[in-house]
């Protein structure tokens, strides 16, 4: 796992949290940037990522390698003929 960066930072007392200068370097972080917040529970991990600018950009292009094998005339014709 060399591309993951592992660091540490502490909750103060207004759970407050400073995002160590390399993930905020490697992620492209900016003062005013928002950030989501994710619990799984059941792997108990909290998850955080940059805010997209623009949901559509950032979900463009998503699973085009779904369509690499089937033309998606032919596949819309079999789900069609399932009906």
């Amino acid at each position: 796992m060399e591309h993951v960066i592992k660091s540490e930072s502490e909750i103060r007392t207004r759970y407050q949290i400073t995002i160590p200068e390399e993930i905020r370097t490697r992620a492209k972080l900016n003062i005013g940037d928002s950030l989501l917040w994710q619990y799984d529970e059941l792997r108990q991990e909290i998850i955080v990522m940059p805010k997209p600018k623009s949901f559509s950009d950032k979900l463009w292009g998503l699973g085009k390698n779904i369509w690499e094998q089937e033309s998606t005339d032919d596949y819309i014709r079999k789900e069609r003929d399932e009906w």
